[in-house]
């Protein structure tokens, strides 16, 4: 392709803090930790803004709760409550002395030992932070996406709504081989409908004349955090929205495109396989300001979706 990749918004290259087990400092993995050779722990991913009075998490405990969802369909035993894991999710973005943040609480094994019985493994918590774009970060022009030639996981081999990290060489695998062919991220479809499933680590909307439709939970795509929120602000501005079966036709032949996720927020698609969007993002632009505001703290949000950090 002779047009190059878009940039898109990057967190920083280098961690900032470590937490382990609420105690702040940097620690290591032993190489034969089994969470490292087999890739059996699960994570989430969680941003903090800067608020009026200070660092504001979003979410925390649906991503808590999806945490706990996560280890508990893997057979992951570990010791840790709610309020503990919040605590400790606190803990660390304070740790951070930023306010725009990416939090990555993970649950995973230093145990040395091969086997993958894991009700066999004691299981540890960990929070990895990275600093991130604010909530004033403009969207940029766009990135390119195109259609992976590999489909998602199928719901027979692995529960979509598990965030482990061992399933995410899938995503890898799509996004490396997107790059290498002069694109910022793949569509993957659906292994047994061939309809459209997700990007490798974003959720997909699309908009047709005036309407926002993302692919419904039916599809082997992890419903994220992100995409429900957007999906609810955009009932409470009055735009007609559905959760349906899209296929690459209906991506092809979209208004806009973009993608969500709790990394960069939202990301607008500029290039569909070699079709050009127009410039032109009416509905995204609104969702995207609706979205920045509401993380921010500048307009009010549902309850529990904002959870202050204390420093």
């Amino acid at each position: 392709m002779s047009t190059p990749r878009a940039a898109s918004p990057q967190l920083g290259a280098v961690s900032v803090a470590t937490v382990v087990e609420g105690a702040p400092g940097l620690t290591s993995v032993p190489f034969g930790s089994n969470s490292v050779q087999h890739g059996t722990a699960v994570f989430e991913g969680i941003r903090s803004h800067a608020g009026p009075g200070g660092p504001l998490l979003f979410r925390l405990d649906d991503h808590i709760d999806r945490l706990l969802a996560s280890a508990a369909a893997l057979g992951i035993e570990h010791p840790y409550g709610k309020d503990e894991l919040r605590r400790m999710i606190v803990g660390a973005t304070a740790a951070t002395g930023l306010a725009d943040t990416y939090v990555r609480p993970v649950l995973y094994t230093p145990e040395a030992r091969l086997g993958v019985d894991l009700a066999r493994f004691a299981f540890r918590f960990g929070a990895e932070t990275w600093a991130a774009p604010g909530t004033g970060t403009p969207a940029g022009p766009g990135i390119r996406l195109t259609v992976s030639p590999w489909a998602r996981p199928s719901p027979r081999t692995f529960p979509t709504g598990v965030k482990a990290t061992g399933n995410y060489a899938v995503s890898a695998l799509a996004k490396t081989r997107a790059a290498e062919a002069g694109y910022d991220d793949a569509v993957q479809l659906d292994p047994h409908t061939g309809r459209v499933a997700e990007a490798t680590i974003a959720n997909v909307f699309a908009v047709r004349s005036g309407r926002l439709v993302t692919p419904w939970t039916r599809e082997s795509l992890l419903p994220g955090i992100t995409r429900d929120t957007v999906l609810r602000l955009a009932e409470d501005l009055g735009v007609d929205t559905g959760e349906e079966p899209l296929t690459v036709d209906d991506l092809a032949g979209a208004d806009e495109l973009f993608l969500t996720g709790t990394a960069l927020g939202l990301v607008p698609v500029a290039y569909f396989e070699n079709r050009e969007l127009p410039p032109e993002r009416p509905m995204f632009d609104r969702l995207d300001r609706a979205y920045r505001d509401c993380v921010g703290g500048r307009v009010p949000a549902r309850p529990g979706w904002l959870t202050p950090v204390v420093r």
